[in-house]
């Protein structure tokens, strides 16, 4: 089937015989029988009289044949005569010219300004100044009116902003979230009876961007995804026609889109930040760069050079993710061109207006009829995801990456046929959700109605997962594990197919994939990002079954045992694989992967065996030295990026001696003033107030557990993202 935009126009043709015109099909005319009736075995009736032309004079040759063919004429001929012979009169000097020229000269004239209708020629324009008698009727009612006021108030209500979020007809009230909180954001992903998401389950509906309130219904009878109602006082008919809707909003945003910042921001874009969006140098072929960026300026033309009206919500969310992320970059950057106020207040507002329309996107654009692209949509909510990086706005953060995981499963996972283009967004969203997971502690670990039913069966594969499939997916809360038979995803030696390897987006399966782009994207390993997601599995799930065990409930030998034996094997491998092989040791991607496997085993002990951070000493120096060999390794004019913060806070927060602490801070603050990104100031700030902690701890009370990084980040309830 061919889509919209390939396929070819239908041509009307006048003279299609009547059995054609009837069955209102195409005709080709062939006389004295069509080929389309003859093809289809039907009768076909013949031709009827062609269109007739306007006969000259009074010729009367044709008014003995068949009138059936001709079309009425609204006016005679001697009346069109008539109108044409008085327009031309009532022209001045006989031209439209002229006559347009006098109207236009006598509605500028200051001086003489037009009482009532003017009129020149055949034209008449309206005058539509008001009504003299009536202000005179009106004046002493208006003087009332003001005498009864206060002197300070205002006469006329303020105006409004000149670009604002939505167009003038559509200023609603779009739902927004119950509590901003990320740890409140991820109580949903509790609720095992409303993970199912199918797109045949009764009264489904694909979730808007910040309406989580609907994950939140305490009633499991209701609809769990059903969009919550908008009071028709506040003019909801404006939501409910998306391609008007979005013209208006596309002509709305123009002039936000035209600013003369925008090549700057694009150039700046390219130039700094998508250097720093990735952890070490690997040419210019990046995603942020390929996709991201010239999706964005394709966008940009369309708004301020062909004055494009038919632009989907979701290459808007893109253009505008991008440029507030250039934007927030530029404000804290030391070579800053204009004022950081500036650009920090212009960040804001482009992120704004790229949340609007991703929520737009969602709510409108996933299902048809205006479906946008799959790519434009997964493109645009990860550009809105590194905005809340590098700003430190992640209060959004996880309502992102959420939705991100809902478009990849709803529409991406259920192809057929993955693009490339696609798997590398594909890459770029489980870089962001992994490295991001892991340093998210603010999960509630009370056990579920799902992890009960898991404890039981000791977590071993049920029955009903034998057959399971991506038909009806489930979103991840990266608070469960997938059963395999005798640990068999843990196999890193063995291969996976080319089906597991697309779909795992989570990497919850660590056996290798030789089609895997992680290297090409970020030059991590894919199997370093399948042991920290496994990792991060398995200590939450361990955090709930202590929690479980604390409390009344019943927890077998055997579920603990299966849990211990899967922790040990996954310590052999975290702590055996040889993450660091690289085929040419000289350049500084050897000393960057192996600052991240030492901070991977550092990860695993804090999280999963809760060590004394004495113990941990000697993969705190691996880091350390790492990080100082690889940035001397780094030509002058590269910049690390964010990336990197990483395996800096999980040892950081390891360091007890005033050595190791000065040598990160002095690293830290390097990357600070190099790129100051907002990842780097969070784990600064952690780390130093952890110290005092330890500090504290060391002179004090050296039998109770020694405070570590989880336990600071839950008690300020704060969520370091480092990716």
């Amino acid at each position: 089937m061919k889509t919209r935009s390939t396929r070819p126009r239908r041509s009307h043709a006048l003279g299609a015989c009547n059995t054609c015109r009837r069955r209102h099909v195409r005709c080709d005319q062939k006389r004295p029988v069509c080929r389309t009736c003859r093809n289809l075995g039907v009768a076909c009736e013949g031709f009827s009289n062609e269109v007739r032309w306007m006969q000259n004079g009074d010729d009367d040759s044709d008014k003995s044949g068949d009138q059936n063919g001709t079309r009425r004429h609204l006016y005679t001929e001697k009346s069109r005569e008539f109108m044409s012979t008085s327009l031309s009169s009532n022209l001045l000097c006989g031209s439209i010219s002229a006559s347009l020229a006098e109207i236009d000269s006598k509605t500028r004239d200051p001086d003489h300004p037009p009482v009532g209708d003017l009129v020149v020629g055949p034209f008449g324009v309206l005058d539509f100044a008001p009504d003299a008698s009536k202000d005179m009727k009106q004046q002493p009612e208006d003087e009332v009116a003001l005498n009864s006021e206060p002197t300070n108030a205002p006469c006329s209500p303020p105006p409004t902003a000149p670009h604002s979020g939505m167009p003038h007809e559509a200023q609603i009230e779009l739902p927004t979230l119950v509590n901003d909180t990320p740890s409140h954001i991820d109580d949903f992903l509790h609720w095992s009876d409303i993970l199912g998401l199918s797109p045949e389950q009764p009264g489904f509906v694909q979730p808007s961007m910040l309406g989580f309130d609907m994950y939140l219904n305490p009633d499991p009878v209701q609809e769990p995804f059903a969009v919550a109602a908008i009071p028709p006082a506040q003019g909801n008919a404006a939501m409910i026609t998306p391609p008007q809707a979005a013209n208006e909003m596309a002509s709305t945003f123009l002039d936000a889109a035209a600013l003369s910042d925008g090549p700057f921001l694009f150039r700046h874009y390219n130039e700094s930040v998508v250097p720093q969006m990735v952890i070490m140098p690997l040419g210019d072929k990046s995603p942020w760069r390929i996709l991201n960026l010239a999706a964005a300026m394709a966008t940009y033309n369309d708004l301020t050079i062909l004055g494009s009206q038919k632009i989907s919500h979701a290459r808007l969310a893109n253009l505008y993710g991008l440029l507030a992320c250039s934007a927030v970059h530029l404000s804290s950057s030391q070579n800053l061109v204009g004022s950081a106020d500036y650009w920090q207040q212009a960040s804001h507002q482009m992120f704004e207006q790229g949340r609007d329309h991703m929520q737009r996107s969602l709510k409108y654009e996933t299902r048809d009829p205006k479906r946008a692209k799959y790519k434009d949509q997964l493109m645009a909510i990860c550009c809105l995801i590194q905005y809340t990086v590098m700003s430190g706005n992640h209060q959004h953060s996880r309502s992102f990456m959420i939705n991100a995981e809902y478009i990849l499963r709803v529409r991406g996972l259920l192809k057929h046929r993955i693009s490339q283009k696609s798997r590398l967004l594909h890459h770029v969203y489980t870089w962001l959700r992994l490295v991001g997971e892991s340093t998210y502690v603010l999960h509630d670990y009370s056990p579920s109605r799902s992890f009960i039913e898991a404890l039981y069966s000791n977590f071993q594969r049920g029955s009903s997962d034998t057959n399971s499939d991506e038909s009806n997916p489930r979103l991840d809360d990266f608070l469960r594990l997938e059963a395999h038979d005798a640990d068999s995803d843990l196999n890193i030696n063995e291969a996976k197919d080319a089906k597991t390897g697309l779909r795992d987006i989570h990497l919850q399966d660590s056996r290798c994939f030789g089609d895997t782009l992680y290297k090409q994207v970020y030059g991590i390993p894919e199997t370093w990002l399948s042991l920290l997601s496994q990792t991060t599995r398995l200590a939450n799930v361990m955090e709930t079954f202590r929690i479980a065990q604390a409390s009344t409930e019943n927890t077998s030998l055997e579920a603990w045992e299966t849990l211990h034996r899967r922790s040990v094997r996954l310590e052999n491998l975290v702590c055996s694989c040889d993450l660091t092989a690289t085929k040419d040791p000289s350049k500084p991607h050897r000393h960057i992967l192996r600052a991240f496997d030492s901070a991977l085993v550092i990860f695993f002990y804090r999280r999963i065996r809760r060590v004394h951070p004495a113990i941990l000493a000697a993969h705190v120096d691996s880091v350390i030295s790492s990080l100082s060999d690889f940035t001397a390794a780094l030509p002058p004019d590269e910049r690390t990026g964010p990336g990197a913060a990483w395996p800096v806070f999980i040892a950081g927060c390891e360091a007890l001696t005033t050595a190791r602490r000065e040598t990160i801070l002095h690293w830290v603050d390097n990357a600070i003033a190099s790129c100051g990104p907002a990842g780097f100031s969070s784990a600064r700030e952690i780390m130093v107030s952890l110290w005092q902690q330890h500090d504290e701890h060391l002179k004090t009370n050296r039998g109770a557990p020694m405070p570590t990084w989880t336990t600071f980040i839950q008690e300020r309830h704060i969520w370091p993202l480092l990716c």
